[in-house]
């Protein structure tokens, strides 16, 4: 049965159309139908905590693609807005060395156009890294499916231009490298194709039952840091958080993560304070947060998602200065790999940023592509150079720990 605030829109290609909400609480049912199993970044739970709690100025669209009126496939859009406080940093200091797509875009744009609101429509999720802004089921090859995905944005932002809601370009994250080759169609429709900051995965060995079957794998070089590490922080203690601490402690642990975010080169977006108690209530075990504590202070935390087979690394917090002191964020990545091996996933998703250390520990890096395309002919026709100058550098020294590998 059609939603209420179900707009149906046929598409160009025989018997396919399109059905846009600007909620996942009008799309549910359809969402469902058409939602992967296997991917609970795309299920509706994980969706209402990031549309309750969403990043400051962020909308959403929600596309239900259906074939003869069934539902096959769907999109989820994030709309991001630009500001000059909040996603362009200025300056020539050395956390500007590395800006992000969105601030890179926005302060490119800004130059351009000024006096205006600057909103990009983003397919996938700006939380997250990976391909999680489209999916179809099987059957479906993927060329048709970046057709019927270009042409549903498009109707997407003629939506969001009738709210009065203006939208400079559309920007399609993280596509899988298998999937590049079909892409080669928004390429063909002018969008600009770019990678910045690799995604690092660590595959989980099938014979690791412990933390002590990775130890072993690693070479002495390696497994001698990793217990130096270990000794440094034998004077934190470390416990999950229950539903309850997460939310009596939720300033603090926004405060220890905006303590990493002011400090990194590549941020995409600002966490809502009330996101990670959010995932809590709707994602239950699959969402934990684990605590360090130094002399009954909470000074650090980690937190994972668990999504089928991988285990996602999300969003930490830590005291600088106990870092430094006690490796706290080395000894975050064992312990994240850890609870991994624990919960028998085939992959530790660690994300974005600080590639180096994370190689140390055996992560790989995965290059994810994206594309954009601007509204306006002329920025679109000099992004290139521009997006290739802007790029965050590969200035980093990949490392392999591993026996076989060293």
């Amino acid at each position: 049965m059609a939603s209420s605030h179900q707009k149906i829109i046929p598409l160009t290609k025989n018997s396919f159309s399109v059905s846009i909400f600007h909620s996942i609480h009008d799309v549910a049912e359809e969402w469902e139908k058409a939602a992967p199993e296997d991917n609970l970044f795309l299920q509706r739970a994980y969706l209402t905590a990031v549309e309750e709690n969403p990043p400051k100025g962020m909308r959403f669209s929600y596309l239900v693609f259906s074939k003869n009126q069934q539902p096959i496939g769907l999109a989820y859009c994030q709309v991001s807005p630009f500001s000059v406080d909040n996603s362009i940093q200025s300056g020539t200091g050395e956390k500007d060395k590395y800006p992000c797509i969105l601030r890179a875009f926005g302060r490119f744009v800004k130059n351009l156009i000024v006096g205006k609101n600057h909103n990009l429509l983003v397919c996938g999720n700006l939380l997250l890294t990976g391909e999680h802004g489209f999916y179809f089921k099987n059957g479906l090859d993927k060329a048709t499916a970046f057709d019927l995905v270009e042409e549903a944005l498009i109707h997407a932002q003629d939506e969001w231009e009738k709210l009065k809601v203006n939208i400079d370009g559309i920007f399609i994250k993280d596509v899988a490298p298998d999937h590049r080759a079909p892409g080669k169609v928004l390429v063909d429709r002018k969008f600009r194709e770019f990678t910045f900051h690799p995604n690092m995965v660590l595959d989980v060995r099938e014979d690791w039952t412990s933390l002590d079957d990775y130890l072993a794998a690693i070479s002495s070089k390696y497994r001698v840091r990793a217990k130096r590490a270990f000794r440094l922080a034998e004077g934190i203690e470390k416990r999950e958080l229950t539903e309850n601490q997460i939310y009596s402690h939720q300033t603090r642990l926004y405060e220890l993560y905006q303590n990493v975010m002011d400090n990194q080169d590549f941020n995409m977006v600002v966490l809502n304070e009330r996101y990670m108690p959010a995932l809590k209530l709707h994602l239950g075990n699959k969402f934990r947060i684990f605590g360090y504590y130094l002399n009954g202070e909470l000074i650090g935390y980690y937190t994972t998602i668990l999504n089928g087979e991988e285990m996602e690394a999300h969003f930490l917090g830590f005291e600088q200065e106990y870092n430094r002191e006690c490796q706290v964020y080395l000894n975050m990545l064992f312990d994240m790999l850890q609870f991994g091996i624990e919960q028998g996933v085939r992959r530790v998703v660690y994300a974005r940023t600080a590639m180096e250390i994370k190689s140390s520990v055996g992560a790989e890096p995965i290059d994810m592509f994206c594309y954009i395309r601007a509204n306006n002919r002329l920025t679109n026709k000099i992004l290139p150079p521009i997006l290739e100058y802007l790029r965050p550098p590969d200035d980093w020294v990949p490392r392999s720990p591993f026996k076989d590998k060293s």
